[in-house]
């Protein structure tokens, strides 16, 4: 399994536009310089008034598919 960490801000209104069609995906850098695209249904849970703001871990399995995605506190 691999395990990468990375910082998402994204604004109420980016959020929404998540709602409304605009992506499906977000890709995001992690603090090892990788760029790693996930599906924008996973971020859902971590919704809150202002957005998404956060540091979070996330770990995939040998093919590459999402076992755990947590927000660190």
């Amino acid at each position: 399994m691999r395990q990468y960490h990375f910082v998402l801000h994204l604004s109420k209104d980016e959020c929404l536009q998540y709602y409304q069609g605009y992506f499906r995906e977000l890709v995001v850098t992690a603090t090892t310089g990788e760029r790693i695209q996930i599906s924008a249904k996973h971020f859902h849970r971590f919704i809150q008034r202002d957005g998404i703001h956060g540091f979070f871990s996330l770990t995939l399995d040998k093919d590459g598919k999402l076992v755990r995605l947590v927000k660190n506190s």
